[in-house]
């Protein structure tokens, strides 16, 4: 449980009788809250198992109580504060919860902005809670917060939330002009694992490589699907927790691999990939994927592939390509 879940377990007594929204939930537990009252949950990521995946939420009619923990981009909390302010027609209650050093001090003067006043409600675990009254504003449509990013002559769309949000990672880049560089054979079917703004997706498909993408965030998919429409290309953009949407084997598995869950560090993610990769790719079938090169998996590599190579690397990231 996340300290931030436990310090709204603290709020039991306030909580009692309400109908509350969790919005960008960042806990599975917030499913589960033990408090005496109506919880709806919304999140953008796909493993928390929310009521609402999508990239923004619509609030439930009789909600009188908004809980938001605080994204870990300062551009998805601007875009969540708008889009809730444009969802209600009366003041309604909210509460932002979060790290004390996680950013929620300078996230405050982006809540004052559209609350009536804030005010510290308590403070415990490491974590700081936030309430204030939220005005009805403008309605807000995501693509109106959609961010064109420019890749050689192709185009994607990016929105608060999705990685990397507004330009080309440093990690992806070196990962398009490697294989760009490498004869990658007859186009056939691809997955892009942890598809994002589209990029990768957008690349493969305009080789004549027919793409599913996947992604545990619904603005990732919503993103990766318009990116690849504004190109008048086709593919099929999926959530889920890395392969299971995918039915059947493919010829090449591509991915730029988060090292991060949520707000921690972790190569679970990555080593899950790793393992789980062979048996969704055909005989012969190649995993292209780039990371930071201090990071562990050149031995989880070679433990379920046949032949890896290191087919480009900078000072910071490194380009593995493995063939089955």
């Amino acid at each position: 449980m996340e300290n931030t879940t436990q310090l709204l377990l603290r709020q039991s007594d306030a909580l009692a009788g309400r109908n509350v929204l969790v919005v960008d939930a960042n806990d599975p537990a917030l499913k589960t809250l033990a408090v005496d009252a109506t919880v709806h949950v919304h999140a953008d990521d796909y493993t928390i198992g929310a009521q609402q995946w999508s990239p923004a939420p619509t609030v439930p009619e009789g909600t009188d109580l908004l809980v938001l923990p605080l994204p870990k981009s300062i551009d998805r909390l601007r875009f969540l504060l708008n889009w809730l302010a444009g969802e209600i027609t009366a003041p309604t209650e909210l509460w932002l919860i979060g790290p004390a050093k996680g950013g929620i001090r300078g996230a405050l003067k982006y809540l004052d902005a559209h609350v009536d006043e804030s005010v510290l409600e308590d403070s415990a675990r490491h974590c700081k809670l936030y309430s204030g009254l939220l005005q009805p504003g403008e309605k807000q449509s995501l693509k109106a917060w959609g961010t064109v990013l420019e890749v050689a002559d192709q185009e994607a769309i990016s929105y608060p939330g999705v990685f990397s949000h507004g330009r080309l990672d440093e990690g992806s880049a070196l990962l398009l002009a490697a294989m760009e560089a490498h004869t990658l054979g007859k186009p056939g079917k691809v997955i892009d694992m942890g598809c994002g703004a589209g990029v990768i997706s957008v690349w493969l498909a305009r080789q004549g490589w027919q793409v599913q993408g996947v992604d545990v965030s619904a603005s990732a998919v919503a993103a990766s699907t318009d990116s690849l429409a504004r190109n008048g290309l086709q593919g099929r953009i999926m959530g889920g927790d890395l392969f299971s949407p995918i039915q059947g084997r493919v010829d090449m598995v591509v991915t730029n691999p988060p090292f991060h869950d949520r707000r921690q560090r972790t190569t679970d993610i990555t080593r899950r990939l790793i393992a789980e990769a062979p048996s969704h790719l055909k005989s012969g079938g190649v995993l292209w994927l780039v990371a930071n090169r201090e990071l562990p998996y050149v031995q989880w590599l070679d433990d379920a592939f046949s032949h890896v190579q290191v087919a480009s690397e900078t000072t910071r990231f490194r380009v593995y390509r493995a063939v089955l």
